[in-house]
C-alpha cells in the first residue's frame, strides 16, 4: 500500500507542469493569471508533501 506515495509525486508534478503551460499561454494572451498563481502554489505544496511522505515512509 505504500507504493501509493510514489504515485502522488508524479501526479502533482504533472498538474504543476500543466498549470505552468496554462500560465504561459495566458501571459502571452494578456489575460489575468491570478488563478494559475494560486493553483501553482497548491500544486507545489502537494508535490512537496507527497515527496516528504514518500521519503519518510521508506526510510
Amino acid at each position: 500500500m505504500e507504493f501509493i506515495y510514489f504515485l502522488a509525486a508524479p501526479f502533482f508534478s504533472i498538474l504543476w507542469f500543466l498549470n505552468l503551460v496554462q500560465l504561459l499561454e495566458k501571459l502571452k494572451q494578456g489575460k489575468d493569471i491570478h488563478n494559475q498563481k494560486i493553483l501553482g502554489c497548491v500544486w507545489s505544496v502537494g508535490l512537496t508533501f507527497s515527496l516528504i511522505f514518500a521519503i519518510t515512509v521508506f526510510m
